[in-house]
């Protein structure tokens, strides 16, 4: 799809530069590249700035699944620890 929007797009340059010369209009000529040029810089400016959102949230991500884990080995080490409490209670009521 973006190879596709690429070619219109240069083809569209084409013609409207081949028109230009064929009508002797040096104006908007220059008119259409520089409208050409302003889109291509608006375009890749709003790609970098969805790209930098893009990583943003994939570190966020990152840490959330990091502190999920952290909370569950936590978890894990209190049950393990219980577990032996309990254990160790049975034990001393016994004797």
């Amino acid at each position: 799809m973006i190879i596709f929007l690429r070619l219109i797009s240069i083809l569209i340059l084409i013609c409207t530069g081949y028109l230009c010369y064929e009508l002797k209009d040096y104006k908007l000529a220059i008119f259409a590249c520089s409208g050409f040029i302003i889109g291509i810089l608006f375009t890749l400016s709003y790609m970098l700035d969805v790209s930098r959102k893009l990583k943003v949230y994939k570190r966020e991500l990152e840490k959330s699944s990091i502190n999920s884990d952290e909370s569950d080995s936590k978890v894990k080490v209190l049950e393990s620890k219980i577990e032996v409490l309990e254990k160790a209670l049975k034990d001393a009521l016994n004797k």
